[in-house]
């Protein structure tokens, strides 16, 4: 059993490396093997030259410019699926893995309905404290509601979405679902892949037992004018991907509406008004279909 395990990198060679180190330290059962890519999205900080000097073994593939995260996760997945990977495991550079994770993880793919699975994320600062990462969605809403700081059993469940931050996806749901929507660039893509992979009759599961710690969007920065807006322009295409008709929408946008009331008021009194502004400009550009400032922040 081989799972290729695809660490996107971009300007985050310490992290990236801390990253690597946990993986090398995974203690794998019988019978399996992991290999490690890393694509590096066009990084200028000496990244690609520190992963092939301390972590030889690496496969490393160079993207000339940084084409975002939906793009360059597939691109990995295109190279291991191009091999005889039986899974992928996506892994973000900014997180370090407990030694047991990808045994955890393997453990609970017995059923071969069962295409993705997700560990529990704490944060890499607090360690007893869980990152929200998977959980159920409410229908009509599309709402997500995390529950893996409280599980209702200790044993693998069902949930209806799992972040791509560590997700282990089993190589058939690739080709039966497609790749990430590059569309979105990064954010909500995660949550786009488990919604057309639970409607192609694959279980997604939460694993209580399997432990990853996440330094928190170190790479758009939380709360940053960057993250808000990026998030911003993902929503708008998750929401019209995903709803149908005119009387769905409206009731979708009047409850988005209460979302952006809360959400800017927040940042606002936050002192944020920068990244208030950020994120009514990802929302404006979302809605006109264009890239805007994307190109320029990715």
């Amino acid at each position: 059993m081989i799972v290729a395990t695809i660490v996107l990198n971009w300007n985050r060679r310490d992290d990236t490396l801390a990253c690597l180190k946990s993986l090398a330290a995974q203690t794998l059962p019988p019978g399996a093997a992991q290999r490690v890519l890393v694509v590096d999205n066009g990084s200028t900080d000496g990244s690609v030259a520190a992963i092939r000097s301390v972590f030889p073994g690496v496969d490393v593939l160079e993207l000339p410019r940084n084409v975002g995260y939906a793009a360059g996760v597939n691109a990995g997945v295109r190279r291991a699926l191009a091999g005889d990977a039986d899974w992928t495991l996506l892994v973000n550079n900014d997180t370090v893995a407990a030694p047991g994770l990808v045994a955890c993880l393997l453990a609970a793919t017995g059923d071969p309905r069962v295409g993705l699975v997700a560990p529990t994320v704490y944060y890499h600062d607090a360690p007893d404290s869980v990152w929200p990462s998977a959980g159920w969605r409410r229908r009509w809403t599309l709402a997500a509601f995390d529950t893996t700081a409280h599980p209702p059993t200790d044993a693998p469940y069902d949930v209806d979405w799992a972040t791509g931050c560590c997700l282990l996806v089993r190589r058939e749901v690739w080709p039966s679902v497609g790749p990430f929507d590059e569309r979105f660039g990064v954010y909500y893509e995660d949550h786009d892949f488990c919604l057309r992979a639970k409607a192609a009759g694959w279980r997604i599961l939460h694993v209580p037992e399997a432990r990853i710690s996440h330094r928190v969007a170190r790479s758009t920065g939380t709360g940053s004018p960057r993250q808000m807006y990026l998030m911003a322009r993902s929503s708008v295409a998750y929401y019209l991907k995903h709803t149908r008709g005119a009387a769905w929408r409206a009731f979708i946008a009047a409850y988005r509406l209460g979302s952006l009331v809360r959400t800017v008021a927040a940042l606002v009194s936050a002192g944020r008004a920068v990244s208030a502004r950020a994120y009514l400009d990802g929302l404006r550009d979302g809605l006109a279909g264009r890239g805007g400032r994307l190109a320029t922040i990715i």
